[in-house]
């Protein structure tokens, strides 16, 4: 019985604003996987036409270079205010910051592995954020022969992190808030019920 009851007493300490941070966080993260889906699907339109022309040579590049820096801007675009809503982002004239996605986790990193979760998903955008930088300035070397495939190479960079990032929010961060502070919490509560009835038939049968 004392077993029982110090495991529930372990089990339990999750408090509410805990428990309100993980179903945030959920949500958020969910929001920020079908915009990560959605940047991606529009980088891979862009692919696609690039390799249906990949014959082109610099001078056919620069005369449709409206159209690839139309392609650009969009790409740019969606994976910017991706970054932007992952990291918030500070108003300079009203002094105040919004928040993004990964702050979301910030009232659960007292527990380890969210913590570790957190920075390894700050990193992988951080490195996303250079990988677009690259994939970005491919467009503007119209002199390089290889240009289409300079392109093609640094948006595989780029979509392949995205992937990984997708992999971690998928299988470790949900996964680990959804077993580790709902679930466990309602565990602790059906534990903290069982212990309540056997303090009672003790009682009785004394």
């Amino acid at each position: 019985m004392k077993k029982l009851a110090l495991s529930v007493q372990r089990t339990i300490e999750i408090s509410e604003e805990e428990l309100n941070s993980a179903r945030n966080a959920i949500r958020a993260f969910d929001k920020f996987l079908k915009q990560l889906w959605s940047a991606r699907q529009h980088d891979q339109r862009l692919v696609n036409v690039l390799k249906e022309n990949k014959d082109a040579n610099p001078e056919d590049l620069f005369k449709i270079r409206h159209l690839l820096r139309r392609f650009q801007k969009e790409v740019k675009d969606r994976y910017t205010n991706l970054i932007v809503d992952f990291a918030g982002k500070k108003n300079e004239k009203m002094q105040n910051i919004s928040e993004g996605y990964i702050h979301t986790l910030r009232d659960l990193e007292k527990d380890t592995k969210t913590r570790k979760i957190k920075n390894t998903l700050q990193d992988a955008i951080q490195q996303l954020t250079e990988f677009l930088e690259e994939f970005l300035e491919a467009f503007e070397d119209f002199n390089n022969p290889d240009q289409i495939k300079t392109i093609i190479g640094t948006s595989n960079k780029v979509d392949s992190l995205a992937q990984s990032i997708e992999n971690i929010v998928d299988t470790q961060l949900k996964p680990h808030l959804e077993k580790n502070v709902l679930r466990r919490k309602r565990v602790g509560e059906i534990r903290g019920n069982i212990v309540k009835r056997a303090r009672i038939i003790k009682i009785l049968e004394e």
